[in-house]
């Protein structure tokens, strides 16, 4: 009799488990969604790895940089204003406007770049990585950090500068 309930008990467990790893990174994303929709920029920022994200960005700025030959994107990163702009648009804030569903803004910047998460679709990476995609190219890539999903990277789309 003792067996059986074991054997229960670890079909419970592993189902539970298998249920977290499918389903929380629909629970985070609700999560982020509900808390840029009610500006609760702590709780946004609780999933956000701000160093890693900038990181990333910075990294595509500066390969497009070369790979176009420079132009004013160059001498944006050159001069440094690139970091600056890209630190003050990956922050709590910034992440807000691709987090909420509803525009924030009642008209939109023109030359903006435009990345909504609820505009995007779901696919899993790995067993601990999953992104958002767009057809054009552009990804937010999440990664599982003890039972929590942080967003890591911001893929730029390829016309995005």
């Amino acid at each position: 009799m003792k067996k059986r309930w074991l054997i229960v008990l670890v079909v419970l467990v592993l189902l539970a488990g298998g249920g977290w790893v499918w389903g929380s990174p629909y629970y985070t994303l609700w999560q982020m969604k509900r808390a840029a929709e009610a500006r609760d920029v702590d709780a946004l920022a609780s999933h956000v790895d701000f160093d890693a994200v900038r990181g990333s960005v910075k990294t595509q700025l500066s390969a497009r940089m070369h790979g176009e030959g420079g132009g004013v994107l160059g001498a944006l990163v050159r001069s440094g204003i690139a970091d600056t702009v890209v630190d003050a648009a990956v922050s709590p804030e910034g992440m807000r406007f691709i987090f909420a569903a509803a525009p924030l803004a009642e008209t939109e910047r023109p030359g903006t770049i435009k990345l909504k998460a609820n505009e995007m679709r779901y696919r899993r990476v790995a067993l601990n990585r999953f992104e958002l995609t767009r057809s054009d190219g552009a990804a937010l890539a999440f990664r599982m950090r003890g039972m929590t999903w942080k967003l890591e990277a911001i893929t730029l789309p390829p016309d995005a500068f």
